[in-house]
């Protein structure tokens, strides 16, 4: 188009010189310039009308025939408009087939805009949500969706972790929700029936918690008569081993047993508002002093040292102090003699954080990720040797969990293992302390 305009300018040029040159010739200087700049702009504005006609009212048809510049503009207007409109069809086709997608899903997927109301949502949101359309589009979700869980996950704006939730249509129904967030401030709610898994999850509890119950007094039994034999092996020397690995096996399976049980535990405990506070850095020296002890009862010199900082955290004393054991215990296992373990408690970030960090065998990244499964194991033969049962650190991100913290794995093969506990800013008692300060005095100075 600039060379359009050039040209169009060399015209208007050549125009105004001819006229001075006729002017000149008739005796009218003036008048005749004047004269060819007036038809000059008359037909410019006959173009200009013809031009926003088409605009106006032939969109997407061909464009008039005017000649110089307005032709050019027209052409490239007419190109634009083509190829806008082939993007809108495009945008159009892939919008239907995203939507034609989600309806053929089983899964409750519904859109929302900024201000929280429904825009659109699929045909299994009526019997899962209990939603439909037209009737519930411009709703806001929470007046339809009023289960108070979901509400505060929805108003949190986090939603790194999925909720599992009441439906509102059933109570017996429980939902697994999931929120995104996409463009200017428009999320993506996705929820899913899984009342059959939660079915079968808690009669796998209970199964594993009947189970373990059942199992505990026979064994007491048993372990009550080894030892008995054993007190009586000197006389029989034949049977003293086989008796003392009896006795072992036994003991591995108290242990197991007993996890199994505070595992269930932790994982049918309601959630709780904890208020007692916890000292981590009291708690983290008392655990590694019992550890140093239990060490040098059993022959074995690692090099145990702490690191403290002032950290009190809401929660339950017991619970946490089998973190920081199951922790510490652990590390010790799995790193050779007169290898180092360190714990740590501080505040980074306006987060509570306690750490413990060994320069042991280390853990492959892949298997890192899945060390708090149930029984799940790095190398089972380890187990063996370790007496080993694979559900501590199972119980330590449950017991986590309760405490509204997360657990971390850092490791490499090789180069020793650090686990993390993160604690938010809302469970340290100073945090709380000091907002509450705050709002006291802003009420006492209102």
């Amino acid at each position: 188009l600039n060379r359009h305009f050039s040209l169009e300018l060399n015209r208007l040029i050549l125009l105004l010189s001819l006229c001075f040159a006729l002017g000149f010739w008739l005796g009218q200087p003036y008048f005749i310039p004047l004269l060819g700049l007036g038809g000059y702009t008359i037909w410019n504005l006959l173009q200009m009308r013809n031009v926003s006609s088409w605009l106006a009212d032939s969109k997407f048809k061909a464009p008039p025939e005017p000649i110089g510049y307005w032709g050019d503009l027209c052409d490239e207007l007419y190109r634009y408009q083509q190829s806008h409109e082939k993007e809108k069809n495009q945008l159009r086709a892939d919008i239907a087939y995203l939507r034609d997608s989600f309806t053929s899903l089983t899964d409750a997927i519904v859109m929302i805009d900024p201000q929280g109301c429904i825009q659109w949502c699929n045909d299994a949101a009526q019997h899962i949500l209990g939603l439909g359309l037209p009737q519930d589009l411009g709703q806001n979700i929470t007046h339809l969706f009023r289960e108070p869980a979901f509400v505060q996950f929805y108003e949190s704006m986090n939603y790194q972790e999925p909720l599992k939730v009441q439906g509102p249509t059933a109570e017996e129904k429980v939902l697994k929700v999931q929120i995104t967030t996409f463009g200017q401030g428009n999320r993506l709610i996705f929820a899913r029936d899984i009342t059959d898994i939660a079915r079968l999850e808690a009669i796998r509890q209970d199964f594993v918690s009947n189970v373990s119950h059942e199992l505990r007094t026979p064994l007491t039994v048993i372990m009550g008569y080894l030892d008995n034999f054993l007190l009586l092996s000197d006389q029989v020397p034949q049977i003293q081993a086989p008796l003392e690995q009896m006795s072992q096996q036994a003991n591995r399976m108290s242990k197991l047993i007993n996890e199994l049980l505070d595992l269930s535990r932790l994982e049918t405990l309601p959630a709780v508002q904890h208020t007692t506070v916890v000292d981590m850095a009291l708690l983290v020296e008392r655990i590694v002093a019992e550890v140093k002890i239990a060490l040098e009862a059993e022959g074995k010199h690692h090099q145990l040292t702490t690191s403290t900082e002032p950290l009190l955290v809401f929660g339950d004393e017991t619970e946490l102090h089998s973190v920081l054991l199951n922790l510490v215990m652990n590390a010790c296992k799995y790193t050779p003699e007169i290898g180092t373990i360190h714990v740590s408690a501080f505040t980074q970030q306006g987060k509570g954080v306690v750490s413990v960090q060994d320069n042991g065998v280390g853990i492959d990244p892949v298997d890192a990720a899945r060390l708090t499964e149930r029984f799940y194991r790095v190398d089972k033969s380890r187990s063996i040797n370790t007496g080993g049962t694979g559900l501590g650190l199972a119980i330590v991100k449950r017991i986590l969990i309760r405490h509204e913290a997360k657990l971390s794995i850092e490791s490499q093969i090789g180069q020793g293992s650090c686990f993390i506990c993160t604690f938010p800013p809302h469970k340290l008692a100073e945090t709380r302390s000091a907002d509450s300060a705050d709002t006291n005095a802003k009420l006492r100075s209102s």
